[in-house]
């Protein structure tokens, strides 16, 4: 396995045609359970005189070091009052209206519907076999409910998500590096909140929700999958990151 250094990360945020690494505060979160990734972005009001946003323009924040950089969110515009928000394409799904009735049809059959309705070509679905249902009407749902009706009606929870521009559901893009966190080196502190822990930890861009860590710690040390993560800058413009894993007996 490769091994990176860990220095001090900078976020990098292109908007449009602008690449933005200084003049700004960030907030990424990124879970298993929202779905959706998304960013708030703050400007300094400098940066805030020169940039126009537009509702649903490209946008993308990076982490890293160097010429090192991973990509936290790949997404779009979402305009609001107290700064920019930056979602992934799962906003795609928000805003496309779904009215149809399908016949002998799959989950992956609806899903995929769905899915290039909404413009995203670029996905993998899970390849159980459910069954077919004879008769399955939506009637004016956008995107996601349509994917919530689905696990009901076949009576199944898949997770789905945007890793990048691919979108999963049922599976994940494969891991291909495993990633030690260890107390007294990149673990900062360690808290549990009832199976919940929360590891503060040195901004690791490269480890996302969904991915298996290795954990070595005098109050927990073993594997574990990552529930979601967050990542900002303090008011200093330090990056801290904290990622939330499952685990072990009540303990609050």
């Amino acid at each position: 396995m490769e091994e990176k250094k860990l220095l001090t990360p900078e976020f990098r945020v292109s908007i449009g045609n602008y690449e933005i690494s200084e003049g700004l505060k960030v907030e990424c979160f990124s879970s298993k359970e929202s779905k959706c990734d998304w960013g708030a972005v703050e400007l300094s009001p400098e940066l805030e005189e020169l940039i126009r946003v537009n509702d649903m323009e490209s946008a993308k924040i990076e982490l890293g070091y160097g010429d090192d950089y991973d990509e936290l969110i790949d997404g779009y515009i979402k305009k609001s009052d107290s700064g920019i928000i930056v979602k992934d394409d799962m906003t795609k799904l928000e805003r496309i209206l779904i009215k149809a009735t399908f016949l002998d049809a799959t989950p992956q059959d609806i899903i995929r519907y769905v899915l290039i309705q909404a413009g995203i070509c670029d996905y993998e679905l899970m390849e159980q076999n459910y069954g077919k249902k004879a008769v399955v009407s939506i009637e004016q749902k956008n995107g996601l409910e349509v994917i919530a009706e689905v696990n009901a009606i076949w009576e199944i929870s898949q997770p789905y998500f945007f890793k990048g521009k691919r979108f999963y559901w049922g599976s994940k893009e494969e891991q291909k590096e495993m990633y030690i966190l260890e107390e007294g080196n990149t673990i900062l502190s360690l808290k549990k909140y009832g199976t919940l822990w929360e590891v503060e930890t040195l901004a690791i861009p490269w480890i996302h929700h969904s991915q298996l860590i290795e954990v070595r710690h005098s109050r927990y040390n073993g594997m574990a999958e990552v529930e979601k993560t967050v990542i900002k800058t303090d008011q200093r413009g330090a990056v801290h990151m904290y990622i939330f894993f499952r685990g072990g007996k009540q303990d609050v």
